[in-house]
């Protein structure tokens, strides 16, 4: 039986909103958003969307902004330059801006598509900071039922008459970006879980001397297990991690008090402050003084090398 909510939105609309200067330089802000029924052998995409967003399926298509389409019911596919995925009601997709992308409904189910796009400099430091997954474009709520209501209540709000677009509304989004972090948690498979119980006790003990047999022996794994999964998840090792969440804490020391080095050195987990320096150097081609300094003087430091 459907819910309040779901019978107050809309089932077939589409808003292509207005963006100001102003809402432009705003964190983060929506684009669009819309619901629509795709009945079984329909053709799709429908007609009448702005040509941004029409795409032939051969062609495929490339937006300049962020996109998640929830897939109400029905079912269908979903393709990036990662490959073709399957996806079914309760599952999300996600566009990144500049990604290239096609998905239709299975012409014997057809679907109902719930979708927002939105940008602003905010989605674009989620994703470099590795907010987005990299694995896979569709994924599954942790809560379908809770997140089926925020975002038909959300749809709901943008479809009214009187809906005008604001910063407020964008920060809103953030709730349902909250619950696509969650998904990407909730269905890992047990190496990531490992991977992620890995770092919590790096980051939670690295002040101290940590090394990776300690971690290991934490998660009760042998050493080659846990420096397995984090080669297979294409990540560095577990000592680089460590030595990662020791230079971005005293990064932060630096930036945000005036503590002596020494002192940073000591609470960031550094055995030395020759190895912090060293650490320093090979990241941004400075020492912690000309770290600080840098920042001082109103000058970025030198990104890190890749």
């Amino acid at each position: 039986m459907p819910t309040q909510t779901s019978r107050q939105a809309p089932r077939n609309f589409a808003r292509y909103l207005p963006i100001d200067d102003a809402l432009f330089a705003s964190p983060v802000f929506l684009t669009s958003a819309g619901r629509t029924t795709i009945p079984p052998g329909a053709a799709y995409p429908p007609p009448g969307h702005p040509d941004l967003y029409q795409f032939k399926w051969r062609e495929g298509r490339v937006l300049p902004e962020f996109s998640l389409l929830w897939v109400e019911a029905g079912a269908g596919v979903w393709e990036t330059q990662r490959g073709a995925f399957p996806i079914r009601a309760g599952q999300i997709g996600q566009v990144l801006s500049g990604q290239w992308h096609r998905y239709r409904p299975d012409p014997a189910s057809g679907w109902t598509e719930c979708w927002v796009q939105f940008n602003g400099r905010l989605a674009h430091e989620l994703e470099a900071s590795g907010y987005f997954s990299t694995t896979s474009p569709v994924s599954t709520p942790a809560n379908p039922r809770l997140f089926a209501r925020q975002f038909l209540a959300f749809l709901r709000d943008i479809a009214a008459p009187d809906f005008t677009n604001s910063t407020a509304h964008g920060l809103r989004l953030l709730g349902l970006l909250g619950a696509l972090q969650d998904t990407a948690q909730a269905s890992v498979a047990v190496p990531r879980s490992l991977i992620e119980k890995a770092r919590q006790h790096i980051w939670s003990h690295s002040h101290r001397q940590l090394n990776v047999s300690e971690v290991a022996e934490h998660l009760q794994v042998s050493r080659r297990t846990l420096e397995r999964e984090f080669s297979a998840a294409g990540l560095p090792g577990v000592l680089e991690e460590i030595t990662r969440c020791r230079l971005n804490r005293a990064e932060r020391l630096l930036r945000e008090t005036q503590l002596p080095i020494q002192h940073i050195v000591s609470l960031s987990g550094f055995g030395t402050a020759e190895q912090m320096r060293l650490q320093f150097h090979a990241r941004h081609r400075l020492s912690p003084s000309q770290f600080r300094a840098s920042l001082a003087q109103g000058r970025a430091p030198e990104p890190p090398r890749p």
